[in-house]
């Protein structure tokens, strides 16, 4: 049971989901700026490929699995002094990365400071759950998408400004914004009291009558410890689910580019794609959020993940560059819409109270995906072709969708 907060139910709640925004955008350098500052950092520090893509790896790694311990934290004691330690963990990271050698980049860039990222990410995402459980796929939409377009302004910064001379003051920069930002929206950020539900006397917001999202709010379900949660074989089809569509996804981002010059496309095919996936990417996680609002999660869930994997087909089947990019980019927008759905699914299925740390343990199918967005798929790129990798992420996808369409109903309360 998580202790109870102390302080006044307030009369608005969107000052948190803004601080969580705004703490989830500022962090977003760290996955989807990536791409932009490594090759400089590695031309500077004369760094192999290898040893660049570990700490890449060591990203996904640490920032996955920070979500589980800080959940369980932020059930119990809030997430102001876990954000503001993780602003301080992901400024640091900067620091390291900035400053160097490799070791120093290594540990304090790809698991200190990626580690913040992900006590940030947690605390960010999951205040959609805590604050509204009336418009969950909205709320978790909108503070995921900031994970992609936060990331544009720095983006935009670094290949317009960074050069081998000049990258680590940039970095430096960007980390003392990182932190504070940070911990000011740290300061923000709180849950809602205990039993606290909207529609209640004094309580803000309430969701449109008949909606999905209003007779989620209405019923009293039961609230699942972790420990019950993955008790349930629904968490574990779900769980699967996540592996799967993430995998598919990754793949897509680490690799379009790649596959984009390999099928013969122009260098200016590969970089619109890449560019556009961030926007869209983004775009879809607060749109399918809503959407899932008003007519249930697991159907959109489906339909959205049966999309993303026929779009990839779509991508690997034509010969037009526009279709290809415009392919590319409608399966990243339906794509990217799981980190909305499945932590708004976690919260209707398993309750608020321990939302954090129960969907903590689901988003570990994150690194587990990663494996195939990174490496396998890598392998099987090397030794059949792109078409082939591609295929098989597109199946994933369908997988996936067929998976959440077989869960149907909540656990039994």
């Amino acid at each position: 049971m998580s202790t109870p907060n102390p302080e006044p139910a307030p009369q608005r709640r969107w000052p948190f989901l803004a601080a969580a925004f705004i703490a989830m955008a500022v962090v977003s350098p760290y996955e989807y700026a990536w791409s932009s500052i490594s090759p400089i950092i590695s031309d500077a520090r004369d760094w192999s490929a290898s040893s660049i893509g570990l700490i890449f790896t060591l990203f996904v790694v640490f920032q996955s699995g920070a979500s589980f311990p800080t959940g369980l934290l932020r059930d119990r004691y809030g997430p102001r002094a876990l954000t503001v330690a993780g602003g301080v963990l992901a400024g640091l990271g900067m620091y390291a990365l900035a400053a160097g050698p490799l070791v120093l980049a290594v540990v304090g860039f790809g698991v200190v400071g990626s580690f913040g990222v992900g006590i940030v990410y947690s605390n960010a995402i999951n205040t959609g759950n805590k604050w509204y459980p009336d418009k969950r796929g909205l709320a978790a939409g909108l503070i995921a998408g900031a994970f992609s377009w936060g990331s544009i302004p720095f983006v935009i910064w670094i290949r317009g400004s960074a050069d081998a001379g000049n990258y680590q003051s940039i970095l430096i920069a960007m980390g003392v914004i990182v932190g504070v930002l940070i911990i000011a929206s740290a300061l923000v950020m709180r849950d809602p009291p205990h039993g606290w539900r909207p529609g209640a006397p004094g309580a803000p917001g309430v969701a449109p009558p008949g909606s999905a999202a209003a007779k989620d709010a209405a019923a009293v379900g039961r609230e699942f410890t972790v420990r019950e949660a993955v008790s349930t074989w629904q968490f574990w089809v779900i769980y699967l689910a996540f592996v799967l569509v993430s995998g598919a996804g990754l793949m897509t981002i680490a690799k379009i580019v790649s596959f984009a010059s390999a099928t013969g496309h122009t260098a200016l095919v590969g970089t619109t794609a890449a560019v556009g996936l961030a926007v869209t990417n983004g775009v879809g996680r607060p749109v399918l959020g809503r959407l899932a609002d008003r007519i249930g999660y697991e159907v959109t869930m489906t339909v959205s993940f049966t999309l993303a994997g026929l779009f990839l087909l779509l991508m690997i089947a034509t010969g037009s560059a526009v279709v290809f990019v415009g392919a590319a980019l409608a399966a990243l927008f339906f794509w990217g819409p799981l980190f909305s759905l499945f932590p708004a699914i976690t919260g209707y299925y398993y309750g608020r109270h321990h939302a954090a740390a129960t969907y903590g343990v689901l988003y570990s199918a994150k690194m587990v995906g990663g494996l195939w967005g990174g490496w396998a798929s890598a392998l099987v790129m090397e030794r059949l072709g792109f078409q082939a990798a591609f295929a098989i992420g597109a199946a994933m996808a369908i997988l996936s969708a067929l998976l959440v369409l077989v869960v149907r109903r909540r656990p039994p309360a």
